[in-house]
């Protein structure tokens, strides 16, 4: 996945979030599968990362387990630093 791409699913992650739209489920799914399925490659990118998951496994974590792949991914990235 592109860096591009990595940082407009963030941006309008925080669009999405503010709306109360009954679509927007659907759309913050999405959002959220690209920013977790993500490799980081800054700080800033692993913090966005971060930005999903702490309410992720606040609420119990994912049933599809993308959250813990995204915690190994920054682990990986917080490695090669």
């Amino acid at each position: 996945m592109g860096q591009a791409n990595f940082a407009q699913a963030a941006t309008e992650l925080q669009l999405a979030a503010a709306s109360e739209d009954d679509g927007t489920y659907r759309t913050l799914e999405r959002l959220e599968r690209i920013i977790l399925d993500h490799k980081p490659h800054t700080p800033d990118e692993a913090v966005a990362m971060l930005d999903v998951i702490i309410p992720d496994v606040s609420a119990g974590g994912r049933s599809d387990g993308r959250d813990v792949k995204a915690l190994c991914s920054i682990r990986s990235m917080l490695t090669g630093i």
